[in-house]
């Protein structure tokens, strides 16, 4: 699911799922961008790419935790979200399970399984991309409309404030590496972010990026 448009909207029902949108397309774009990699991995590169993995991985767990600790709460106030509470606790099942594969194989890489690898990621994608998807049709604006627009702002200001206050940077540099040139706007970032933060990170794990699709900047 996409919506075009030229900046992030400012109707606040309709920024809470233009927003997820986004950050479900980069998690669903690398984790496809993985799963062919792994059928035929660049061995001579395994460090690079298995830490553009591993920033996925923990990408993810963290984004969950971001609703679990924060949206999620707040939205289970007047709608129910337990079936995407439910399917979190499958993910985060695999999630470890494929974090440890990657660190054991970033500490030997003789330990590199590619197939086992391919398998777990395999086990976990059907429920995984549903989810990533049905997350998207369930914050519909017309169904957060149950809360006020004041109520909607403050759940996107604090999830955005507890994402940024706990996330690793690096993870910045990978969202934008799996942004479309037509939504390199979104999020909107900070000057020493966008001219200062980006470039450094793009330099510092560029070997990471040769993974992703676009450009860091």
């Amino acid at each position: 699911m996409d919506i075009q448009t030229s900046s992030a909207p400012s109707d606040p029902y309709k920024l809470f799922q233009f927003s997820m949108t986004r950050v479900h397309h980069v998690f669903e774009t690398a984790f496809y961008r993985i799963l062919k990699l792994l059928d035929d991995p660049p061995r001579q590169d395994l460090s690079n790419f298995l830490g553009y993995c591993e920033v996925w991985c923990v990408g993810l767990m963290h984004h969950h935790d971001v609703e679990e600790i924060v949206m999620f709460p707040e939205l289970q106030k007047k709608l129910d979200f337990a079936e995407e509470l439910e399917d979190h606790k499958k993910i985060h099942d695999f999630l470890v399970r494929f974090l440890d594969q990657i660190r054991c194989a970033l500490k030997d890489q003789d330990s590199f399984d590619s197939a086992e690898m391919m398998q777990t990621l395999k086990d976990v994608e059907s429920t995984l991309i549903s989810h990533l998807r049905q997350e998207i049709i369930d914050l519909a604006p017309a169904r957060l409309e149950v809360f006020s627009e004041k109520e909607i702002k403050e759940i996107i200001d604090t999830a955005e404030k507890y994402a940024i206050s706990h996330s690793q940077m690096v993870f910045i540099a990978f969202f934008r590496s799996h942004t479309p040139p037509e939504y390199k706007f979104f999020p909107s970032l900070p000057w020493p972010f966008r001219n200062i933060l980006l470039p450094f990170l793009a330099i510092r794990y560029r070997g990471y990026w040769k993974y992703s699709p676009y450009s860091v900047v």
